[in-house]
């Protein structure tokens, strides 16, 4: 795996990745046009104003903030169960806030954030909870950084202003991918065994992850390709997609059907399309 610029990996890095991504979504919220927070997103049924009210309260939500209970009164059809559920009640609980209402929120939580992050006696190690449960603090802001780029970007592309595909946190979610890439080629697109998948992206973050599929014990085993060791390995079958930073991390976060992903394929395109497929590592 290649990438460049390179992704935070540990707990300074993702701090101050952390940092940028959010201020960058509290710019974009103070520059917003009338009607702008009115837009529909590529999360169905989600406004720009949505987007904020969802960034502002699952950062409450990991900070310590209760879940609001479930609507007695509302069908209970319509109310998603496990985490689905949690996250329309939060957004629920803030959809009748004004922008600048959230924005003023979201400062606060980030400073009281940061100023956990930069003590002293914090540790990465520190467990913490997150949306999917216990992990550490590191793990949790590692999810928290995927999340808050991603909906920065379902802003960006409902109101027609690209940003911020060349910072750290595009760089993060595109490593989450690269490492998904070996189970995602031959688990889930089930590329045949001797076939390989290259990912080459074209950039901002511009990166390059590959593998190929081998048969173990009767099961299909992704074996990375590009990892700078001195393994020898055998003659695949190879195909390339080429895509943009934007493509595939809009795809990874499946905000974009394959069709509507814009890519160029070198090799077999049935397999290009499974592994497109095949791509969302959003939860």
């Amino acid at each position: 795996m290649s990438l460049h610029p390179a992704a935070p990996e540990d707990l300074p890095a993702l701090t101050a990745a952390y940092v940028q991504t959010i201020q960058s979504i509290s710019d974009l919220g103070h520059s917003l046009r009338p009607g702008d927070v009115e837009r529909e997103t590529q999360c169905p049924g989600w406004t720009v104003l949505d987007q904020f009210a969802h960034v502002v309260s699952l950062e409450a939500w990991v900070q310590g903030e209760e879940p609001p209970e479930p609507d007695a009164d509302a069908d209970d059809t319509a109310q998603r169960p496990g985490i689905g559920g949690i996250v329309d009640r939060f957004l629920a609980s803030r959809r009748d806030r004004s922008l600048e209402e959230l924005l003023e929120e979201l400062d606060d939580l980030a400073t009281s954030r940061v100023q956990h992050l930069e003590a002293e006696t914090t540790s990465p190690d520190d467990p913490a909870i997150g949306p999917f449960g216990a992990t550490t603090l590191h793990g949790l802001m590692e999810n928290r950084l995927f999340d808050l780029w991603v909906h920065e970007q379902d802003i960006r592309e409902a109101i027609g202003r690209p940003g911020n595909l060349d910072g750290p946190a595009a760089a993060h979610v595109v490593r989450l991918l690269f490492a998904a890439l070996p189970r995602i080629v031959a688990r889930t697109a089930q590329v045949p065994d001797g076939h390989a998948v290259i990912l080459d992206l074209s950039g901002p973050v511009v990166g390059r992850a590959g593998a190929r599929v081998e048969e173990r014990d009767g099961k299909p085993h992704g074996i990375p390709l590009f990892t700078g060791d001195t393994e020898q390995h055998p003659d695949v079958v190879t195909t390339t997609i080429t895509m943009s930073t934007q493509a595939a991390t809009r795809r990874a976060a499946g905000r974009v059907s394959t069709q509507d992903t814009h890519v160029t394929v070198t090799g077999d395109e049935d397999i290009a399309r499974r592994v497109l497929d095949a791509l969302v590592i959003a939860p």
